[in-house]
């Protein structure tokens, strides 16, 4: 809704950013007692991490969840809490994403150990604010939550949650480790943190990507930021981190920024694929539905993988996924002009991998019964390798 406000891919930008920028700040002024030359350096530091380097400017509610989180966390973490203002907070932040309610629920139970009737206000607060948002922005409505909840119900799968959690360590192990020998005290930071690990483990669920551990890496930092007066008094902490970062950059290769090596995260829209989509006319059904939208069109069919993983999950249950059927039946009738697929779907089963989770071998035998391949689109402008289109037509 925020981002509806005019453009929304100006809008969400903006929204986006402010709230990164937010973070960074809370992160600087939580160091502050260690001269503003070590507290803006801690938050620079965060921002050119690799969970920020890919999500930072992202028109996603992630940013905006996580800068209403940090808040609700820093309204609690002073010599007079807020507590009312840090559960309307988490309310806000649970509204733009669920998973923000796992922190809010470890940070209240932390508070409630010490003054239950204070927790029990924010909790309050929480409920207060989150209905009344929803409310005011048609959140319980049917197909609000048919989006948000149903259609995300997802399995969890240990083999999905290890590689998350290999790569949080990888670009988070110095700071882990410079706060485990430093002993930092107990404080509703390290409540957050705790959180923060569980919405890491819930990347296991199908179709997270590494935006499930940007909770830890500002909960990592504030609680830095508050053993700032101690790092500063040493250089071989921003070693550590220049040398960790440099292996998370060669490791992930956020934006391309290394020659021959593929981009495993993070990059912006190519404009040759982007410019693919524009010179195809007609209502499409395209693999990257972002694709569509950088040219102004909107897209009928939104999220394959989504609707895959539905597809996959409702099998001979109940339950159907009708919306699944009603697309099916739409590629089988030729209703798309055109279907521009990301991978060769004669091939798609063979190649396994995220490509098979994303194309439901239902869609796939529905595609290449009603669709024939046209067009073969390799990438053309140079730097890291770029798989291309495939752009398939009408029988």
């Amino acid at each position: 809704h925020l981002a509806g406000i005019g453009d929304p891919f100006v809008t969400g930008r903006v929204i986006s950013v402010l709230s990164t920028l937010f973070v960074a700040g809370a992160i600087a002024w939580r160091a502050r007692p260690a001269g503003w030359l070590v507290a803006l350096t801690l938050g620079t530091a965060w921002l050119g991490s690799v969970p920020v380097l890919q999500w930072g400017s992202a028109v996603k509610p992630d940013l905006l969840a996580l800068g209403l989180t940090v808040a609700a966390v820093v309204a609690l973490d002073g010599a007079k809490p807020r507590h009312a203002l840090s559960g309307a907070l988490f309310g806000f932040a649970a509204l733009a994403k669920p998973t923000a309610l796992l922190p809010a629920a470890v940070v209240l139970l932390f508070v409630a150990r010490r003054q239950p009737l204070a927790a029990a206000r924010a909790a309050v607060a929480l409920v207060i604010a989150a209905l009344a948002t929803a409310f005011a922005t048609h959140g319980p409505e049917g197909g609000a939550l048919t989006h948000v909840i149903d259609w995300n119900a997802l399995p969890w799968r240990l083999e999905l949650a290890a590689p998350l959690v290999l790569i949080a360590l990888a670009v988070l192990i110095v700071p882990i480790v410079t706060i485990a020998v430093t002993r930092p005290s107990t404080t509703v930071v390290t409540a957050y943190a705790a959180g923060a690990v569980g919405v890491l483990l819930l990347g296991g669920r199908e179709g997270a990507t590494i935006n499930y551990f940007l909770d830890l890496s500002a909960a990592i930092a504030l609680a830095l930021a508050g053993r700032a007066p101690l790092l500063g008094r040493s250089g071989v902490y921003p070693i550590a981190a220049i040398v960790q970062a440099a292996i998370a950059l060669v490791l992930l290769n956020p934006f391309g920024v290394l020659p021959l090596r593929s981009v495993a995260t993070g990059a912006w829209g190519d404009p040759d694929r982007i410019a693919v989509v524009a010179r195809v006319k007609g209502t499409l059904l395209v693999e990257d539905s972002g694709l569509l939208l950088a040219n102004g069109r909107e897209p009928l069919f939104d999220d394959i993988f989504l609707w895959s993983r539905n597809r996959a999950r409702t099998a001979g249950r109940f339950d159907a996924f009708v919306e699944g059927d009603r697309v099916l039946d739409a590629v089988r009738a030729g209703a798309f002009d055109a279907v521009i697929s990301e991978v060769d779907l004669e091939q798609v089963e063979s190649i396994g991998g995220f490509e098979a989770q994303r194309w439901h071998p239902d869609l796939v035998a529905a595609v290449r019964e009603r669709y024939v391949l046209r067009e073969r689109v390799l990438p053309t402008t140079p730097g890291p390798a770029r798989g291309p289109l495939y752009v398939y037509a009408r029988r």
